[in-house]
């Protein structure tokens, strides 16, 4: 391949690998993508400038190796800038933060002072001894400073360190390369135009290659980040779900106890008042037949029993229910006598079932609060099962033309309870002049654990 044809591929191989950087740069606007840009620009302008310029033999050896060492000079400090701020230098190696600094100095002010001192010199500057000295300490510097790149890389442990590395071994060798063209070769010097068109080859291709590796380890680099954000965003959003689950279980637990307080409160309320009408009965009960009242009063001391441990726990059976709808309702009838019926037809494998407690309690008394009771026009309530886990709770309206007072938690309280439980609503049918509600009941296998 002709010297001509190598240049025009490593110019073009050079542009489309800076074109590359710059889209990509374009997008993400991060500083690494940005220096290692301008570090590929850089080598692509002197690839450009060697194409159009360098190759003409009007050039003096001084103007290409001042062109050379300035080019070389910008390269190493964008390279400097992307090791710092790559691997983060200043947090994990705070100690070679000023060794970065002075080197990216003397890479900015050797190339200036070189183009002043032979322009003011007309190019005699660098047939002096001293040039010699202070060159060929400059560009052990910069072998210097890609050796500290391998070695900060190194530590990395991973794939963008390891190409990175790649990128700077040979980034070492192109200086190193260099070094030898100032002080003398270390290799023999091709004298054929084959042997000098094989040595651009591996000079071009070499330096292709080396920013190839930087080009994989930023792709790396930028693979490990969008990982990491979306790690990040799952954790933020499994978090958020955590947060509104235990949002939710406060407001689940803060609703039950609002239930619970309720229900506390409706007792408070049951038990002053129940207990001073049914001390009336049993006042008229003791003078005009004794033996009911002994009865009267077992059945108070089950009532008030059963209302004292209602609180115990979350869910009872029907068949409790019913044992002790039937002690309250003994003491309803001897207060109200033939202006109040109770009739229960319950399927008896439903007796199993679970409901919460005091719940037929709360129906009953609503429909003895609020609807006329007396011989002549009588309240009938219904309690009925079929067997097909429902329970309905029946009784003919005939309400009372006097407003009754009334707290509005009975019914409420219930359907709290319920949703609380995470069964059915119970459903309030009107209709024909019957007033029923109907619950769902709970099947007896389920954990009580689970609904405390």
């Amino acid at each position: 391949m002709g010297g001509d044809a190598v240049l025009f591929l490593y110019v073009g191989s050079v542009g489309a690998i800076f074109l590359l950087n710059a889209f990509q740069w374009s997008f993400s606007r991060d500083w690494i993508y940005g220096l290692f840009t301008l570090q590929t620009f850089i080598w692509f302008a002197y690839s450009l400038l060697q194409r159009l310029f360098l190759s003409n033999e009007t050039l003096t050896t001084a103007d290409y190796m001042t062109i050379h060492s300035t080019v070389h000079g910008l390269a190493q400090l964008a390279y400097l800038e992307l090791v710092y701020r790559l691997f983060k230098v200043e947090n994990r190696h705070p100690g070679l933060r000023r060794w970065f600094r002075c080197s990216q100095l003397i890479a900015i002010l050797y190339p200036l002072t070189d183009v002043a001192l032979l322009l003011y010199t007309n190019k005699a500057w660098q047939a002096t001894s001293l040039s010699f000295v202070i060159s060929t300490c400059y560009w052990i510097l910069l072998i210097g400073n890609c050796l500290l790149g391998i070695w900060v890389a190194a530590r990395r442990q991973n794939a963008v360190g390891w190409f990175f590395m790649a990128g700077s071994f040979l980034l070492l060798l192109h200086e190193t390369n260099s070094l030898g063209n100032y002080i003398g070769p270390f290799y023999p010097t091709p004298t054929t135009e084959s042997g000098i068109n094989l040595a651009k080859q591996i000079l071009g291709g070499g330096l292709i290659l080396e920013l190839m590796c930087f080009s994989l380890a930023l792709v790396l680099r930028q693979r490990q980040i969008a990982v990491a954000q979306a790690v990040e965003q799952t954790q933020l959003e499994a978090k958020l779900v955590q947060e509104r689950l235990e949002a939710e279980l406060v407001q689940e637990r803060l609703e039950k106890e609002k239930a619970d307080v309720q229900l506390r409160a409706m007792q408070a309320q049951v038990n002053p008042h129940f207990l001073f009408n049914s001390l009336n009965s049993l006042s008229s009960l003791i003078d005009d037949d004794p033996q009911r009242a002994g009865r009267f009063v077992d059945q108070l001391s089950i009532v008030y029993r059963y209302l004292l441990r209602a609180n115990e726990q979350p869910l009872t059976t029907l068949a409790n229910e019913l044992d002790f709808i039937q002690s309250y309702f003994h003491l309803l009838k001897t207060r109200h006598g033939d202006g109040l019926t109770v009739n229960l037809q319950v399927n008896a494998d439903d007796l199993a079932q679970l409901l919460p407690p005091l719940t037929l309690q709360l129906l009953v008394e609503n429909a003895v609060k609020h609807n006329v009771i007396s011989s002549r026009r009588p309240l009938s309530i219904e309690i009925r099962s079929d067997g097909t886990g429902q329970l309905t709770v029946r009784n003919n309206l005939q309400r009372k033309t006097t407003r009754v007072f009334s707290n509005g938690v009975g019914l409420a309280t219930i359907a709290t309870h319920y949703q609380k439980l995470r069964q059915p609503a119970p459903v309030i049918t009107e209709e024909n002049g019957q007033f029923a509600i109907t619950l769902p009941l709970i099947a007896a296998s389920t954990d009580l654990a689970e609904v405390e």
